[in-house]
């Protein structure tokens, strides 16, 4: 009878083995929530500015045709120096990303 109340006993060492492994699991899972919550607040914020960057951007872009076109030009050429302009602001903004992390 002895071995089968051995078996069922736990040990110290098992109890504190317990212990330190619930401990590192919950400090891990805290660091991770934080993590992923800076991350996703991050992300967040990023989207908003770019949405309202390009709101931005937009909104100079029809008040620059429609000054060119009331002032210096046809309508549609107003449109095509502007789309052409913002293309090339758009690629100069894609090089420089791309420089940027090739580091």
């Amino acid at each position: 009878m002895p071995d089968k109340e051995g078996k069922d006993k736990t040990t110290f060492a098992e109890k504190l083995l317990e212990v330190v492994l619930r401990q590192a699991l919950g400090a891990a899972t805290k660091t991770a929530e934080r993590i992923v919550k800076r991350t996703l607040k991050l992300v967040g914020l990023v989207f908003a500015g770019m949405v309202i960057v390009v709101l931005g951007v937009a909104f100079l872009a029809v008040g620059a045709v429609k000054w060119l076109s009331v002032f210096f030009m046809p309508s549609w050429l107003a449109w095509l120096l502007v789309g052409v302009f913002l293309f090339l602001v758009g690629v100069i903004v894609a090089l420089a990303v791309l420089a940027s992390s090739r580091n």
